[in-house]
C-alpha cells in the first residue's frame, strides 16, 4: 500500500511573521542593503548604456550637421563674391555709359553755344526768332 503522508498545519500568524522579517533585517540590514545597491547598479547600468548610445547618435548627427551648414556656407560665400563680382562690372560699364553721355552732353552744348555765337554775329534775327519761338518771348529793337 502507498504510504499516507500527513501534512502538518504551521499556524503562525501575521504579528509572529512579523517580528521574524524584523529580526532578519535588524541581524542583516547592511547585507540587504549591500543587495539592494547591487541590484540598482544593474538596473541604471543597462540605463546608461542606452543613454551614451544615445549621445553617441546625437554626437554623430550634430557632426553631420556641421559638416552640412559648413559646405552650404562655402557656397553661400561662393555666390556671393560672384554677385558682389557681378555688381562691380555692372557698375564698371554703367560709368562707362554716364561719363560717355556726359561727354556727348557737353559736346553736344559746346555746339550749341559755338552756332549761337555765330548766328548772333551772322544771323541776329533769325536767333531773336528761335529764341522768341523757344521760350515765347517777344523781340525789340
Amino acid at each position: 500500500m502507498a504510504a499516507k503522508k500527513e501534512y502538518k498545519m504551521i499556524n503562525i500568524n501575521a504579528g509572529e511573521l512579523f517580528k521574524q522579517a524584523g529580526s532578519l533585517i535588524t541581524k542583516n540590514w547592511q547585507m540587504l542593503a549591500l543587495l539592494a545597491m547591487v541590484v540598482v547598479f544593474f538596473m541604471t547600468k543597462n540605463d546608461y548604456g542606452a543613454l551614451k548610445k544615445s549621445m553617441n547618435i546625437m554626437s554623430t548627427s550634430y557632426q553631420e550637421q556641421i559638416v552640412a551648414i559648413e559646405s552650404s556656407h562655402r557656397e553661400e560665400l561662393k555666390l556671393r563674391e560672384q554677385t558682389i563680382n557681378k555688381y562691380k562690372k555692372e557698375l564698371e560699364e554703367l560709368t562707362i555709359k554716364f561719363d560717355n553721355g556726359i561727354e556727348n552732353i557737353n559736346k553736344e552744348r559746346q555746339k550749341n553755344i559755338d552756332k549761337f555765337k555765330r548766328d548772333f554775329t551772322e544771323q541776329p534775327d533769325e536767333l531773336a526768332r528761335e529764341i522768341s519761338e523757344q521760350f515765347g518771348f517777344s523781340y525789340v529793337e
